[in-house]
């Protein structure tokens, strides 16, 4: 019996998730289910995948016929309806050899898309938005990283799913090393400063904070908003700092190292997470594990569940721009050390050695049924 595992090298958290659960995995073979752990990739990737590990064996879409009738499959990043490697993947083991099959689902791809009609380009993902019920129907199991996603495709008739919770690495728990002399450079500690790093785009709200600094910005112009990140929104929400008169007070600091990401949350006096609706982001976790500040984030999220369900008190509000600008406010009051060991705790929850025999558990259960 081995595994086989969809071994993406996009970008974005979700390929990012399935690669850290994958060397999870390995560090963890002699416990595993398996007799061995296959890597399917693109084409393209496999000169590169074959270099990262060497005793891994790779198929791709050439060679498909090294997939056996008892084989699991496991996709960590959801196949869209399109000739792809992922898709090939699912029909030849679902279709062909009937095989037990996992998928991963990190975000609704129907309200994503909803958001995003205006864009024609988005037109060509018509039929992963009809046919995205009945693909997660007829895996073994779908894993979802929220009890909030969890509602959602079970509205959509699929019974098999699990939660499992997203996870981070001990090394954001770990003191930062500004060797680097730029990084000390980042931040005028002479303003009330403001983080957020993560995707700009509609369904992360990033435009609901610039509204509210606006408000806040009135009554306290010694204050900066640093974005750290890209998306299909940063030309949008650029546009509307000049409109509002807040170009100087917002800097978009684009996509940002680890460390640096790090420094920020260790520098600044609040970070701010305003997502319309959101699976468990990992830039949250991030936050809530690294920061010297207190972290907000809104109930729309994921990790709201959680934080619920352990009985934390930690900075969840509800989404809108009042609450945001009422945030912004406040801020000076919050007691940081209490707050931010209360973060760290429930971070500290997430780490992947915890959270990766989750996965183990759930292909036990596979082979079971």
């Amino acid at each position: 019996m081995k595994l086989i595992y969809y071994y993406s090298l996009d970008q974005g958290a979700p390929a990012e998730v399935g690669r850290n659960v994958f060397k999870k995995l390995l560090d963890k073979a002699d416990i595993l289910p398996f007799s061995e752990i296959k890597l399917f990739c693109k084409e393209k990737d496999a000169p590169y995948v074959k270099k990262q590990f060497k005793n891994t064996d790779i198929i791709t879409y050439k060679n498909l016929n090294k997939i056996s009738k008892n084989d699991v499959v496991h996709i960590p990043v959801l196949p869209t309806i399109l000739p792809n490697s992922k898709f090939i993947l699912y029909f030849y083991s679902k279709v062909i050899k009937r095989e037990k099959i996992i998928l991963q689902y990190h975000g609704d791809v129907r309200t994503e898309l909803k958001s995003s009609y205006k864009d024609i380009i988005s037109l060509v993902h018509i039929l992963t938005y009809i046919f995205v019920p009945n693909l997660l129907k007829s895996a073994d199991r779908v894993i979802t990283h929220s009890y909030y996603m969890d509602k959602i495709i079970k509205k959509y008739g699929v019974k098999k799913c699990v939660v499992i919770p997203n996870a981070i690495e001990e090394c954001w728990f770990q003191p930062l090393n500004t060797k680097e002399t730029h990084i000390k450079e980042m931040t005028d500690k002479n303003k009330f400063s403001i983080f957020y790093h993560g995707r700009l785009s509609w369904e992360k709200g990033v435009d609901l904070l610039i509204k509210a600094a606006e408000i806040h910005i009135k009554n306290e112009p010694n204050t900066i908003i640093y974005l750290a990140g890209e998306g299909p929104q940063k030309s949008y929400l650029m546009e509307l700092c000049t409109r509002l008169g807040l170009a100087k007070n917002v800097r978009f600091l684009g996509n940002i190292k680890k460390e640096e990401i790090m420094f920020f949350l260790k520098n600044v006096d609040a970070a701010i997470y305003p997502s319309r609706f959101d699976n468990f982001p990992l830039a949250i976790l991030e936050a809530l594990a690294c920061a010297n500040c207190p972290v907000y984030f809104s109930k729309n999220i994921g990790i709201y569940d959680f934080v619920v369900q352990r009985r934390f008190q930690l900075n969840y509000f509800e989404l809108n721009i009042e609450n945001i600008s009422k945030i912004l406010n406040s801020v000076f009051k919050v007691e940081n050390k209490n707050i931010t060991c209360q973060q760290m705790e429930f971070a500290k929850e997430y780490l992947w050695d915890l959270v990766i025999l989750e996965y183990i558990k759930l292909y036990e259960d596979v082979l079971k049924d």
